[in-house]
């Protein structure tokens, strides 16, 4: 299979739907052979999605799939998934962290529990698995690791506060404080990953959408109106491609959101095979 990935092997957790099975289908339309890691191997599960489906849809299109079953929660759980996926494809060279956890209750009801899930899938994940994946990265000369983020991370403002902005509405009712600190963490650790990891060929970049992606995870949530803005899921696909096959010369260390990201490259937004252009909405409409 040809393509900017062909020969390229990837990991990318979370891909039993939403995001991290976009990034695992347009990856492999790419020529990667991925490894896709998540707790949901076979159909059937409170969510629509599975691993098993991912595979499918993959293997369909012409490209080469294996399913790794795994906790991201636990730190035995994880072990595995560097190991399989090299034993099953022989290198690595590519890591995707897009796996989270996230429970939107208010700050100050926050139990323990949730800290823990919160910062063991969201934070400590990604730097176990980087860790794991550093040795192979390095024995292919050069690779990519791709932190998925969210615009959760970001500092709301100081007061005084418009009680009428959207935003200051969303940071007061929202209860994505938990979820964004562990979000934050994500992004700081990124940052110093790729500093320190600067005297070689290692790309470690952070990406987060610029708003709602409707994926199975999210529309469970749920909370949208008309005022939102929805982001296609092929953009982050495409913008975490661009992020995983540009050299470390061109992006390291960034911390970015996919649009200004993709319109900063110039590059269009294309279908998960590919093959077309995805039409992209208007900036601020339904």
């Amino acid at each position: 299979m040809t393509g900017v990935l062909a020969g390229k092997v990837a990991i990318v957790t979370g891909a039993s739907r939403g995001i991290g099975a976009a990034i695992a289908r347009r990856f492999a339309a790419e020529g990667a052979k991925v490894a896709l890691v998540a707790r949901t191997l076979e159909p059937g599960g409170a969510l629509a999605g599975s691993l098993a489906e991912t595979v499918a849809t993959i293997a369909e299109a012409g490209g080469e799939a294996v399913a790794i079953q795994a906790d991201l929660a636990s730190p035995e759980g994880r072990a595995g998934i560097v190991p399989e996926a090299v034993a099953r494809f022989e290198r690595l060279d590519i890591l995707v962290n897009n796996a989270a956890w996230a429970r939107f209750v208010p700050i100050c009801e926050a139990q323990p529990k949730h800290f823990d899930l919160a910062f063991q899938v969201n934070l400590h994940a990604p730097q176990h698995l980087s860790q794991a994946a550093l040795p192979h990265l390095r024995a292919a000369g050069q690779g990519w690791i791709l932190n998925i983020s969210s615009a959760t991370a970001d500092l709301p403002p100081p007061a005084p506060w418009d009680a009428n902005d959207r935003y200051i509405a969303f940071n007061r009712d929202g209860h994505a404080t938990l979820y964004g600190a562990s979000k934050a963490a994500l992004d700081r650790l990124t940052a110093g990953w790729a500093v320190e990891l600067s005297r070689e060929r290692i790309a470690i970049n952070s990406l987060a959408p610029v708003g709602a992606v409707a994926s199975e995870g999210a529309l469970e949530v749920g909370g949208w109106d008309e005022h939102d803005h929805i982001e296609p899921i092929e953009a982050m696909a495409e913008a975490a491609l661009q992020l995983c096959h540009c050299t470390a010369a061109e992006l390291n260390g960034q911390v970015v959101r996919s649009l200004p990201l993709l319109e900063r490259l110039g590059v269009a937004v294309r279908t998960l095979d590919g093959r077309g252009l995805v039409a992209m909405p208007i900036a601020g409409s339904a």
